[in-house]
């Protein structure tokens, strides 16, 4: 378990490392479909994939903000940092008043309820992207698999806690939507902003290092991989205009860093 503490302004932050999962080369080098793995395989070079799952906690004057839940405590071997890192700041579940759901990918939620179907953030109100809910309730419906048919029962049985938000709607005090739409159709993150500092969290905007020089490659995990990479070039620019400090979910933790640009090239330079 690790956390990294922060503020923006006047606004606490932390980075909660949920866990860092071992990543196969080979399957990295294949999650590129419109890309040869060899190709993959030399921008990776000698460096390790990176496999961490880096959780946002918000403490906007007073109101608790988690972004995303991870895969909890019943999840894979090595997870559940997320709540030990709540601990460490003196906080359980229950203190949670806002759970924001950028994406619902397994790693972003499965951390959402205990194997009895309760939800672990019991107070908290759920928040997330219209079309986040349509596309999964969707997916889900139209599966067969138990797992698939479980999620959509239990979401759907708390429908009235969620809110529905879009970009640029202020969910608390300097904390705002993103739009970053592709990866899901309601792929979303959040701008904090306080006394004239910044931090952009834009979560699976990415997911290896190699992928800052070469935005255009295909994701196996996107959605719609062409809005994928539009959003992907968007973003970047963005920060690289706004000199912004930017936080990503699966970089090594605590994914804090900036991008920088050099000759048309995107270039990540972690928070020292």
């Amino acid at each position: 378990m690790s956390v990294h503490q922060l503020s923006i302004g006047d606004i606490k932050c932390a980075v909660l490392q949920e866990g860092a999962a071992f990543m196969d080369r080979d399957s990295v080098s294949a999650r590129y479909p419109n890309v040869d793995p060899p190709d993959v395989a030399a921008a990776l070079g000698d460096s390790e994939p990176s496999g961490s799952l880096n959780l946002l906690f918000i403490n906007s004057g007073g109101t608790r903000i988690l972004a995303d839940v991870g895969f909890g405590e019943f999840g894979p071997s090595g997870m559940g940092g997320t709540l030990q890192g709540l601990d460490s700041l003196g906080l359980s579940p229950t203190d949670v008043d806002i759970v924001f759901l950028t994406h619902f990918h397994a790693d972003h939620i499965a951390g959402f309820f205990t194997p009895e179907g309760e939800a672990i953030y019991s107070n908290a109100v759920f928040v997330t992207m219209q079309a986040e809910w349509d596309e999964w309730m969707s997916r889900w419906a139209s599966s067969s698999a138990e797992a698939d048919q479980q999620n959509l029962a239990r979401f759907k049985a708390l429908r009235q806690r969620f809110r529905f938000v879009k970009a640029g709607d202020e969910i608390a005090p300097g904390v705002s939507v993103v739009d970053l739409q592709g990866h899901t159709h309601g792929h979303a993150g959040l701008l904090v902003e306080s006394g004239g500092e910044r931090l952009l969290h834009v979560v699976d905007l990415l997911h290896q290092h190699f992928q800052f020089a070469n935005i255009d490659w295909h994701f196996s995990f996107d959605t719609d991989s062409e809005i994928a990479v539009q959003t992907r070039r968007r973003i970047l620019q963005h920060c690289v205009d706004e000199e912004i400090l930017t936080l990503f979910y699966h970089l090594d933790f605590p994914g804090l860093g900036k991008v920088t640009q050099e000759d048309g090239t995107f270039i990540w330079n972690p928070a020292g």
